[in-house]
């Protein structure tokens, strides 16, 4: 009894790596599946990427270094009449887009005559030889006449086509910017960026001298004005003195001061001694005065008469107080000092009165005084006011000539000093670098462009293999058949590379070249005998989806495979296409599975003793084979060969094309349902297997066919079958 290997575990058994984790394995078997595609792909783009890029017509570049200054000496300074100052970052960036404007361009191409250059005149260039072939207009009759082209229109397009090929690159934290121009040719690619260069300075200097000529013409225009409006002032001040008859203004105005100064300290005196006497006359009007208070009156106090006439009455008093003290009263001394003091006291009082009298006239010379200086100092007051007026209305004039004057001074220098150096300018720019041929040129990039070309084609496809695969819809590994078809896996049989195998597939079985085919067999062998323990006698069908999965010989070896445990028939049911009879190279014309159904032919006649076992094959294809597998002579006719085999392995026709297998399923004990890796839908395979289980049949399990012997399945496995020294190579 041989020994049969121990098959491998189902996949179900492993360990699921999770979803979310990234399989490089199977992401490498992805691309190990697919990689003599991906190579061809990516030689196939990297060949069109060399053939284009030695075909394209190369670049060069040459580059000139342009200094600008931000601030150059100023000879004129013009730019003060228009505001033209010169910032940092701002003065150099508007000189960047200065170097780039339509102008600076125009003077390249009229210098150089680009406009007559094929590269950047498009009108001068040849025609392509499939140009007409992509005038959609011209295939309708619609083309519209040739119309010549306008010169304006060509300058614009030339322009453009230069300002393409000119690039701007400022050098950071200097005043350098590099001008790049680019050109089939070296040396004119060397005299467009130095054409470059050349003309922004002859612009700038251009339009330093257009400033200055219309500056000059604006300040001639301007200073005509002044002179007008100068001559205006001074005829307006002159017929102003001459109608107010001024000639010292300045003169007449401090002699009116003095006198108002003087007349008001005139005023003020009067007014303090006026306050005075009228304080004393109003006291003596009102009898508020005693008697004997005139002389404490402090005007008759500092009256000079009064004080000699207050000491002689001093003096008397002590001369009569001393007599007093040696006298008596009567004494003729006494009599004689008291006398002249009573006289003396008399001469006081009358002429106290005297002062009052005269302080009271006083009183009205000083009211008569204060009235007219009070009416003289208002009327110079007037005077002085009307001076002022004049003087300010004079000083305004006076004031509105010296502007007119002074501007038209400064007008009239200026316009002198620009007219002196108009013909003198000064460029903001100097070139550091002039631009030379270069040697080699810039574009195209040919290594750059054929590896990004390659690796472009190889990412491509290496996309399109992943996307293959995901649109792969088929049955490949045996986790697929397990998860997508519902049933077990009883084994599967790898691809035959080798042609001259092709020959004998059907017995390759008996090959002791392949054990690892054979082995493979026999692990299909031991997962149906594990199937069907239970039963005496084994009766098993094979069938696939459509032809060509290789179900027939799948049916051959497995049954050379029963044979070596027990007495087996292969019975070939496949009555519209049979192969069985022309595998084993079976006489045509002779007895099989049709003519006994018929009862032409009887069992001797039928069976072929081949190999070690027993073959039934097709014998004459009938024109009704449904019915004669449905009919009761097929229903006997497997009774009795399950009597007389231990195994019975039926070849039947597969599911997707007719219904047949469906009448043989019925009587079998089990069925095995073979199914090429990589060929069928799976939604084709499972409506198939539907059918079968609708018909009630026992279905053991699927057999994978031509599965590629270095395949892996979705976990990195290989898919379980016997390698070429017969080692088991299943999952671990």
């Amino acid at each position: 009894m041989n020994t049969e290997p121990k098959p491998s575990s189902p996949p179900q058994a492993r360990a699921l790596p999770d979803d979310d984790i990234i399989d490089l394995r199977q992401i490498f078997h992805v691309l190990n599946s697919h990689r003599w595609a991906i190579v061809g792909f990516t030689a196939a783009v990297t060949l069109i990427a060399i053939l284009i890029v030695f075909s394209m017509t190369p670049i060069y570049q040459a580059t000139t270094t342009l200094q600008i200054e931000q601030e150059q000496a100023k000879v004129v300074s013009i730019e003060e009449v228009y505001g033209l100052e010169g910032g940092n970052d701002s003065y150099l960036n508007t000189q960047f887009e200065v170097l780039k404007s339509r102008a600076v361009l125009e003077k390249v191409v009229n210098k150089l005559g680009l406009i007559n250059n094929p590269e950047f005149n498009a009108e001068l260039r040849e025609v392509p030889w499939y140009a007409g072939l992509l005038d959609w207009r011209s295939w309708f009759g619609m083309s519209e006449p040739g119309v010549e082209p306008d010169q304006a229109i060509i300058m614009r397009d030339t322009i453009g086509a230069l300002e393409a090929q000119i690039t701007i690159e400022p050098v950071r934290k200097t005043q350098l910017v590099k001008i790049h121009a680019e050109s089939t040719s070296p040396e004119l690619a060397a005299k467009i960026a130095n054409a470059v260069a050349n003309a922004y300075i002859e612009s700038y200097m251009e339009s330093k001298l257009a400033l200055t000529l219309s500056a000059t013409d604006w300040m001639q225009g301007r200073m005509g004005e002044l002179s007008e409006k100068l001559k205006e002032a001074e005829q307006q001040l002159q017929d102003y003195r001459e109608e107010e008859n001024l000639i010292d203004l300045e003169g007449v105005l401090t002699l009116s001061s003095d006198e108002l100064k003087a007349l008001t300290d005139s005023l003020v005196e009067v007014r303090n001694k006026l306050a005075v006497s009228g304080n004393i006359y109003n006291q003596i009007r009102s009898g508020t005065m005693k008697k004997g208070d005139n002389q404490s009156v402090r005007a008759v106090l500092q009256h000079p008469l009064i004080q000699d006439l207050k000491q002689d009455e001093s003096k008397l008093e002590r001369q009569v107080l001393e007599l007093s003290r040696r006298y008596g009263p009567k004494h003729p001394n006494m009599i004689s000092a008291r006398s002249e003091l009573e006289s003396i006291r008399q001469n006081l009082n009358i002429q106290t009165n005297n002062i009052l009298e005269g302080i009271e006239r006083e009183y009205e010379v000083d009211k008569a005084n204060e009235r007219s200086l009070r009416a003289a100092v208002d009327e110079l007051k007037v005077d002085v006011q009307e001076i002022n007026r004049k003087q300010f209305r004079l000083r305004a004039l006076e004031r509105e000539v010296q502007t007119n004057k002074d501007l038209y001074d400064a007008f009239f220098k200026r316009i002198q000093e620009t007219s002196a150096t108009s013909d003198l300018q000064t460029a903001n720019a100097r070139i550091v670098d002039q631009a030379f041929p270069p040697s080699d040129p810039v574009k195209p990039k040919k290594k750059l462009i054929v590896g990004i070309a390659g690796l472009l084609g190889l990412m491509i496809s290496c996309g399109i293999a992943f996307l293959l695969e995901m649109l792969n819809n088929t049955i490949r590994t045996t986790k697929d058949v397990e998860e997508k078809l519902n049933l077990p896996v009883l084994g599967v049989l790898p691809k035959l590379t080798d042609k001259n195998l092709l020959d004998h597939v059907f017995n390759l079985f008996n090959d002791k070249s392949q054990p690892a085919f054979g082995e493979a067999v026999r692990t299909i062998r031991t997962s149906i005998n594990l199937a069907a323990m239970d039963q005496q006698h084994r009766l098993f069908a094979v069938t696939s989806t459509v032809p060509g999965e290789g179900k027939s010989s799948t049916a051959s070896n497995l049954a050379l495979a029963l044979g070596q445990l027990g007495k087996t028939l292969l019975l070939d049911c496949d009555l519209r296409r049979p192969v069985v009879g022309k595998n084993f190279h079976i006489r045509g014309g002779s007895a099989g599975l049709a003519n006994l159904l018929s009862d032409s032919a009887n069992m001797t006649d039928a069976v072929h003793k081949l190999e070690g076992i027993d073959v039934i094959p097709c014998g004459l294809i009938p024109p009704n084979p449904q019915e004669l597998l449905s009919s009761e002579q097929f229903t006997n006719l497997l009774k009795k060969l399950r009597e007389q085999y231990d195994y019975v392995v039926l070849d039947c026709p597969p599911v997707q094309n007719v219904s047949d297998v469906l009448m043989v399923s019925r009587h079998c004990d089990g069925l095995v349902y073979v199914v090429e890796s990589g060929r069928m839908q799976t939604n084709a395979i499972q409506t198939a297997i539907g059918r079968l289980l609708q018909a009630k049949a026992p279905v053991t399990g699927a057999v994978l066919n031509k599965i590629n012997p270095k395949a892996k399945d979705t976990y990195g496995y290989n898919q379980g079958y016997y390698d070429s020294t017969g080692y088991y190579s299943g999952a671990s």
